[in-house]
């Protein structure tokens, strides 16, 4: 990798605006293509990541199907309305694993390497964010496609399709950001998952991924309205299937700025980091 990078990115004596884009998107395709590689090589993250999801719609969405009454859910059945949610338990296990890439380079030194190298520091934590960002769009979708096969029922358009991976990006660029942050703060692999498994149940149980939001306790409620979780699941829900428990275009500023936030997070970590 080293010598890859030297290959790659010679030395520049520019201080131009375009030499520096340059070298930081060299930099950073070097480094996504490493982790992407990585990825497809490894059965058992595509498949860990993704069985989870997959044994939740098969189970709690097939299983809980004829108990909930569709006036309750908009009239959608409860695999559809699960959907959602199980798309959002996905990203936040995909951002784990985003950050469980960069922390594993910074134990085992890797992360060194790429530092002396002849390209922006920046673009390390931008190649980490960037490969956290495809794989879990990628599976995100493959959950989509399952669950459309084990019988839920899309109501959308293309503009609707696209309103709904926007919304996916959003929360997956939210997730990615603060996983990226907690990993480089983290000295321990075991440190890192207490965080954010911690995190990740609360944030999903939290939201309206398995219940409506009308059907909440009013505390239980206030708390959802705080959660990014409840705003990515009622933004996928309305793009796909037609909800109206919140609106698309508000889901989408709220999401756009939890990402703004948490990547400003996780480049002000990396930037204490690497001093």
């Amino acid at each position: 990798m080293q010598q890859q990078l030297e290959q790659t990115l010679p030395v520049s004596t520019s201080d131009g605006a375009l030499q520096s884009g340059a070298e930081l998107w060299r930099g950073s395709w070097v480094i996504f293509t490493k982790h992407m590689h990585k990825f497809v090589r490894n059965g058992q993250e595509v498949g860990g990541t993704l069985a989870a999801p997959l044994l939740l719609a098969t189970t709690f969405g097939l299983g809980m199907e004829k108990l909930v009454a569709a006036e309750t859910i908009d009239g959608l059945s409860y695999l559809s309305f699960i959907t959602a949610g199980i798309i959002a338990f996905t990203a936040l296990s995909g951002a784990i694993n985003a950050g469980m890439t960069i922390l594993e380079e910074k134990i085992r030194g890797v992360m060194k390497e790429y530092m002396v190298a002849p390209i922006p520091r920046v673009s390390i934590l931008l190649a980490a964010a960037g490969s956290g960002l495809v794989k879990t769009v990628v599976q995100s979708m493959l959950i989509v496609v399952a669950a459309m096969l084990f019988g839920a029922r899309l109501q959308t358009s293309a503009m609707g399709a696209l309103a709904a991976l926007s919304v996916l990006v959003a929360f997956v660029v939210t997730c990615v950001g603060f996983a990226n942050a907690m990993a480089l703060r983290s000295k321990s692999i075991g440190g890192y998952h207490t965080i954010l498994f911690l995190l990740n149940l609360p944030l999903l149980f939290l939201s309206s991924a398995l219940y409506p939001l009308d059907t909440m306790p009013g505390w239980m409620r206030v708390i959802a309205l705080l959660n990014p979780t409840t705003y990515a699941v009622e933004g996928m829900r309305a793009a796909l299937f037609g909800s109206d428990a919140l609106n698309l275009a508000l889901c989408l500023a709220v999401l756009s700025g939890c990402a703004a936030l948490c990547t400003w997070f996780s480049v002000r970590t990396f930037q204490r980091v690497v001093q």
